[in-house]
């Protein structure tokens, strides 16, 4: 009877931390949970000798954890959903049992700090590995409220996830006191002082730069598993430049469509091949009736490899001959004077833009999605490529990658988020795509204009404030004015610093566990 009671404890301290983070995320929940959603699970962990049992409990809090916040996945993928979901859930149960064991090796002050060093070490290697996917990295709970967290731009997100973890370990350290009274303020200067910082900085806010350009961003709203690849390219296009036409001036300077918005296939190094891609041409035509105008859109490009060049890891064989090329999901921009730049997108989606680890995995290539006109690994041997309007520099960000923080951005003036969205439906999966695009502007503090297939569109200010959105399932065109921001910011600079501080601690506190465990036997 005592040992089924252990167990149900345990079992119910897991489901309420699974719970608690689950329905803290954007669109889902409200943000203050977060703030307590550990303490079940240190709780839990404050009452386990077996460190089996640790791993075991905190993997079912944390799967419960990525299965409600991250559900829409299926939409695209059963099976990329439910191995999202157990890879997400073991590398967070394994950051939860490390500080177990480091708690047990060591003392509990350090053990405590471990939880820190050791969970931020886990998102920042979600950041830079083959199975990237820092959707529910903890700094993206705030991302409905950024008025709370203006600091982004100093920390980055991974700052959030700081903050997180030190208000839990906080309340959790008041949970466990007799004599309360003496440690309360400690929980409250942790948990006030960065807001009541940030809400001083987003009322005392000024833009960095006054100028601004004029920019109609067009939401096509083509279904992508219904309309995108049956009806024909040129069609699509037609009907995007007719929807263009309705808000374009001679004074719209920019024009930004979707991700894959031109669907004819565009082959970058053939002989003139900008000259005579039906696209390139027909969007060349409309130029001429705005002089003014550059345009952004989304598309699927290909590069051959000649006999002599080395080829890519990604490099695709035509069936039954020599050939060799790669795909890209490419950003193409043309600019006033009707020259054809392209951008690849650099951060790819694992299993369905890239298999990873391909040595191992290859074999697994058609089980991948096939999401945005082509299947199986795509190329990405590219920079962020800057493009300019005007003397403005504007970079391009295409779908996932607005979900990462830190990039070799350079100097940029605005941010251009080109993404479909459609995949997942009518689902909190766009919205949160949508709310982390803030971040990004916090934390860049430039000014983004946001195309999205099938929505939500969006022009977004420095502040990280919505200015306009479109509704979701809507054909419509945004007509704004951009502010330009020309300073960089502390984390623009510095980038993720914080995750490798914690990863280069993290790495101590092992080595330290590890030579006390010896020493003990």
């Amino acid at each position: 009877m005592i040992i089924f009671v252990n167990f149900m404890n345990k079992l119910l301290l897991a489901l309420l931390s699974g719970l608690l983070l689950a329905f803290s995320w954007p669109s889902i929940g409200v943000f203050p949970l977060v703030f307590v959603a550990f303490i079940p699970l240190l709780i839990l962990e404050q009452e386990s000798a077996n460190s089996k049992q640790v791993f075991r409990y905190s993997f079912l809090a944390f799967f419960l954890f990525n299965a409600i916040t991250t559900y829409w996945i299926y939409h695209a993928t059963v099976f990329g959903a439910i191995a999202a979901f157990f890879v997400n859930a073991t590398l967070m149960a394994t950051a939860f049992w490390g500080f177990h064991k480091i708690k047990i090796a060591t003392s509990k002050r350090l053990g405590y700090f471990s939880l820190i060093v050791l969970w931020i070490s886990m998102e920042y290697l979600h950041l830079n590995w083959d199975l990237s996917w820092p959707w529910l990295t903890l700094g993206n709970v705030f991302a409905n409220s950024t008025s709370l967290i203006q600091w982004y731009e100093f920390t980055g997100f991974l700052g959030g996830s700081l903050w997180v973890i030190l208000v839990n370990l906080s309340l959790f350290r008041l949970y466990n006191k007799e004599n309360r009274k003496e440690i309360l303020l400690f929980p409250i200067l942790v948990l006030l002082t960065p807001i009541l910082f940030s809400l001083y900085m987003y009322f005392n806010f000024e833009e960095y730069n006054n100028q601004s350009i004029d920019v109609l961003i067009v939401q096509p709203n083509v279904d992508p598993y219904l309309d995108k690849f049956s009806i024909s390219f040129d069609d699509q296009l037609e009907d995007f430049i007719a929807l263009a036409e309705t808000g374009l001036t001679q004074e719209t300077e920019l024009l930004i469509g979707p991700e894959t918005a031109l669907l004819e296939g565009i082959w970058e190094n053939k002989n003139n091949q900008y000259e005579t891609t039906y696209s390139i041409v027909t969007l060349k035509e409309l130029q001429k009736k705005y002089p003014n105008l550059n345009i952004l859109v989304g598309a699927t490009t290909y590069r051959l490899f000649n006999s002599q060049e080395e080829k890519s890891s990604t490099a695709r064989q035509i069936r039954n001959e020599d050939i060799f090329y790669d795909a890209y999901n490419s950003a193409v921009f043309i600019n006033d004077s009707g020259y054809v730049h392209v951008y690849h997108k650099t951060k790819l989606v694992p299993g369905v833009e890239k298999m990873p680890f391909p040595y191992i995995l290859d074999p697994l290539a058609k089980l991948a999605v096939n999401l945005g006109g082509t299947s199986g690994s795509l190329g990405s041997e590219n920079y962020i490529n800057s493009f300019l309007v005007n003397n403005s520099v504007v970079s391009p960000l295409i779908c996932y990658e607005s979900v990462y923080g830190h990039m070799d951005l350079g100097e940029t003036n605005l941010l251009a988020i080109i993404t479909n969205d459609g995949w997942w439906k009518n689902t909190a999966g766009y919205k949160q795509h949508l709310q982390y695009a803030k971040l990004r502007a916090i934390e860049q503090r430039k000014s983004i204009v946001r195309s999205a297939n099938t929505g939500i569109s969006s022009v977004i200010n420095s502040r990280g404030d919505i200015l306009q959105e479109s509704k979701w399932d809507e054909v419509v065109c945004l007509k704004a004015k951009a502010d330009l921001n020309t300073t960089s910011t502390f984390y623009s600079k510095f980038g993720d610093y914080i995750g490798r501080l914690s990863v280069f601690i993290a790495v101590i506190f092992m080595i330290l566990a590890f030579v006390k465990v010896r020493l003990r036997k």
